[in-house]
């Protein structure tokens, strides 16, 4: 099967010099492109840690023709292209034939009928696993693929059963039908079972046990980079920046100019009080501080200029991917005046 983002990292490819590439768990491409100049140090800029948060890739993907300046600038647009794909996508190759589930209950089934093994069925949490794959929802979650997660481990922890999953991995559906390009099931969150606990593409720092993190780690470790940009989604209202640490003076000009361009486009900021809320340091209207948010950006903070850009959900698609785009230009933009 085809993909729509399958057909555009090849069309790119075609153009732009791949630096990078890998396969992920499905066989699906994980790629680095290098866009821009020959200037270094070079910025990287990553999208799609969860699939689930897919206006960062339809903007990375974007990026890479959009960008124009002499700085060499990496980009990976999807760090987990199987997540970016639906349940119906992913169990169609798992399976060999093509599968069509549009709704939970509907899931559920099809697992059931294909063989899978029923580890967990409350009315909380739903995990069943096929082919050494776990499959997990829960229907009364309101907070989509990330309320999951939540129950999840809250089971695993309860019943012990992370020994027994082994190194599982776990694909989350989004859950999110009122969020325009993430949807029900057109959209997965990838989590895997280690010895750490329940680990995300997020948890960098251990990105050894998990192939696909390992790909981003060792291509960072590879480079002297200059700034990191790694782009999400989160629920709720507003763009924001996030920092591992309080901003170096560079950092705070990079910071300034795309809030200010963000704000021209008309995106709306998250402002200080619910970024102060939701446990950040808040430096005012866009901005926050906080460790265990973002984990490339806590991996490279001592590397490099290192930013997270969130979107908030409730904005239509074309919004986001529009902020996030604004967003990265800005940054490079601003990134030459921040090293004068």
């Amino acid at each position: 099967m085809s993909s729509e983002y399958l057909r555009m990292i090849e069309a790119l490819r075609r153009r732009y010099k791949t630096v990078l590439y890998e396969r992920d768990w499905l066989g699906l491409p994980i790629v680095v492109l290098k866009a821009g100049g020959r200037e270094e140090p070079p910025v990287l800029v990553t999208a799609g840690a969860s699939g689930v948060e897919a206006a960062g890739v339809y903007a990375a993907l974007e990026l890479v023709m959009q960008v124009d300046v002499e700085r060499t600038v990496y980009i990976l647009p999807s760090r987990d292209p199987t997540g970016l794909h639906g349940a119906a996508y992913v169990l169609s190759e798992m399976l060999g034939e093509e599968v069509r589930v549009r709704t939970l209950d509907e899931l559920r089934e099809l697992l059931k009928s294909r063989g899978a093994e029923v580890v967990v069925d409350t009315p909380t949490l739903f995990l069943s696993m096929l082919k050494g794959v776990g499959f997990a929802f829960s229907e009364v979650s309101r907070e989509g693929a990330y309320g999951t997660l939540k129950r999840l481990e809250e089971e695993v922890v309860k019943s012990g059963l992370a020994e027994s999953l082994g190194e599982a991995r776990i694909l989350i559906p989004s859950q999110m039908p009122d969020v325009e390009g993430v949807g029900l099931l057109d959209r997965l969150m990838t989590v895997v079972v280690c010895d750490e606990g329940i680990l995300t593409y997020e948890h960098v720092e251990y990105g050894r046990s998990i192939p696909e993190v390992e790909v981003l780690r060792r291509f960072v470790e590879g480079q002297e980079l200059g700034m990191v940009i790694d782009l999400h989604e989160a629920v709720g209202e507003g763009f924001h920046v996030l920092l591992s640490e309080e901003p170096l003076s560079g950092e705070s000009i990079i910071i300034d100019l795309v809030l200010d361009q963000v704000s021209r486009y008309g995106m709306q900021l998250a402002a200080q009080s619910a970024l102060s809320e939701s446990g950040l340091k808040a430096l005012g209207d866009g901005v926050g501080v906080g460790k265990g948010r973002c984990g490339l950006i806590d991996f490279t903070v001592e590397r490099a200029y290192s930013f997270a850009f969130f979107t908030g959900m409730n904005a239509p698609l074309e919004q986001r991917v529009r902020a996030h785009l604004t967003a990265c230009i800005s940054a490079l933009n601003a990134y030459a005046i921040a090293r004068l």
